[in-house]
């Protein structure tokens, strides 16, 4: 796995994601940080998703630099005098936490925004700022939130995580409410494959209705013991083409496998195989 990373700056389609970046941890683009996706704040949170080298100097030093200067007030905002965005916040602070910068006062200014600030949804989450939600409450600030947190393990708020696990939860086991549909990277959108791994990841024990969502992602395993994206990548980050939607995808596969490995007993699912499973075959 180290090595993996280690190497992973050098190949598509981390190369093309931070080819602009600049050794003192600007850009040699004069796109705004949060341009949807050509910005260079999107384009470091997509190469850290698809498995950047956290411990390269170039990223490093970007995150020191979004870090001091990235607009908002408590949470980041998307320009300048904008207000803050919680979900914009939440995956800043995911992809942040990943590179290890969960010690820094801007960092723990975010946390200390989506704990207290304005964005706070009277169920316990927090509010769909600029996006349609089913709820009202935002599935990928509390998804985002969550990755943060469990990548921050030396410095545990476990108030805030409890909440972000319990907004997910009522996501996932409230019908319609999150999309099903895949797609990797994870940036202003996410998916139930997604929602599970987090929760996987953190630890979370397996709650009433989940067990509904996991059959559901393991009734889409492909032959081969793979899954695929279900939404392209998007254009405007300009990355080398990922292939068709009909092949396999290696990065929710390995989040389908960590959610049903982390949860199939309790769950009761049918026993994965490399291929399908007799019982989930349509």
């Amino acid at each position: 796995m180290v090595r993996a990373r280690g190497g992973s700056d050098a190949v598509e389609p981390v190369a093309s994601l931070i080819e602009d970046l600049c050794p003192e941890g600007s850009w040699a683009s004069d796109v705004p940080l949060w341009t949807p996706y050509s910005g260079p704040g999107w384009r470091m949170l997509a190469a850290i998703q698809w498995g950047a080298n956290p411990a390269d100097p170039r990223l490093q030093a970007a995150a020191e630099v979004l870090l001091e200067t990235a607009p908002g007030e408590g949470g980041f905002s998307r320009r300048e005098n904008g207000g803050a965005v919680p979900w914009l916040t939440a995956r800043a602070l995911h992809g942040l936490a990943e590179l290890g910068w969960c010690h820094h006062p801007r960092f723990q200014e975010g946390l200390a925004w989506l704990e207290d600030g304005d964005a706070n949804h009277p169920d316990g989450g927090w509010w769909a700022v600029g996006r349609q939600s089913m709820t009202g409450e935002c599935e990928v600030t509390a998804v985002a939130l969550l990755g943060a947190l469990t990548a921050c393990i030396d410095r545990p708020r476990q108030v805030l995580k409890e909440r972000a696990v319990e907004s997910l939860v009522r996501t996932i086991v409230s019908a319609r409410a999150v999309a099903t549909r895949c797609c990797h990277p994870c940036l202003g959108r996410t998916d139930e494959v997604e929602l599970l791994w987090a929760l996987a990841r953190a630890g979370v024990s397996l709650e009433p209705g989940m067990d509904r969502a996991l059959r559901r992602v393991q009734l889409r395993q492909m032959e081969g013991g793979r899954w695929r994206r279900d939404i392209p990548v998007p254009e405007s980050l300009h990355v080398p083409d990922q292939g068709p939607l009909s092949d396999p995808s290696r990065w929710v596969t390995l989040k389908c496998v960590v959610a049903l490995m982390a949860y199939a007993v309790d769950a009761q699912l049918p026993r994965m195989y490399p291929q399908k499973p007799e019982s989930t075959r349509s």
